[in-house]
Parts: structure tokens; C-alpha cells; sequence
């Protein structure tokens, strides 16, 4: 199964409530994350929902101009995602959505005839 995680990279006082409103960590366990360089949070690739929450997260750090990294990572490999092929995954699967909805569409009305 492929997860995405972030890590922050240097951190300041100015992100930890950005970083615990996003993912519920406690402050202490924040801090040690990022300086161990371990992942604040990590999603199941496939779950929209889940990656929804991280995009939310990846945009405030943004505009906290932090400094991060998405990291994709399975049993076998572990790559850095590069932010833009994130934030255009959402796109890509709305228009998967699209096209299914269009293909049902396209069968039931061949079903009927």
C-alpha cells in the first residue's frame, strides 16, 4: 500500500499551532518529530479524503512559507513527491470521477436500448 508523508524540515514556534491543528499531534511530540526528521503526518495514497486533509496542511505550511518535504513511500521504495504532482493529483482524480460518471452514463443509456 503507498503512503504519502510530509516532513518538516526546520521548524519555528510560528508553525507548531499550524502543524497541531493539522494533525493533533501534542507539542512536545511535534517537536521531537522535527528533530528527528520523522514524518507529521502521514496518508494512504488511494484515500481522498486522507490526502484532502494533507493538501489542507501542505497549503497553511505554505503560506507559512515552511520549509517541507512529501515523501511517497511503499514496503519497497521510499521517493520524494514532488509538491506540484501532489497538489495536481486532486485534479486528476476529479477528472477520473468525471469520465466514470460519463461512461456509466454511456452504458446504462446502451443498456436500454
Amino acid at each position: 500500500m503507498t503512503r504519502i508523508n510530509i516532513t518538516l524540515l526546520s521548524g519555528s514556534a510560528g508553525h507548531l499551532m499550524t502543524i497541531k491543528k493539522h494533525t493533533g499531534l501534542g507539542l512536545s511530540e511535534i517537536k521531537t518529530r522535527i528533530s528527528n526528521i520523522n514524518p507529521l503526518m502521514e496518508v494512504d495514497y488511494v484515500n481522498i479524503n486522507e490526502r484532502k486533509k494533507m493538501k489542507d496542511f501542505v497549503e497553511d505550511l505554505i503560506k507559512h512559507k515552511a520549509n517541507f518535504k512529501l515523501f511517497e513511500q511503499d514496503e519497497d521504495y521510499k521517493e520524494e513527491l514532488p509538491l506540484e504532482h501532489f497538489m495536481n493529483s486532486f485534479e486528476l482524480s476529479r477528472q477520473i470521477a468525471e469520465d466514470r460518471e460519463k461512461m456509466d452514463e454511456i452504458l446504462v443509456e446502451e443498456d436500454d436500448e
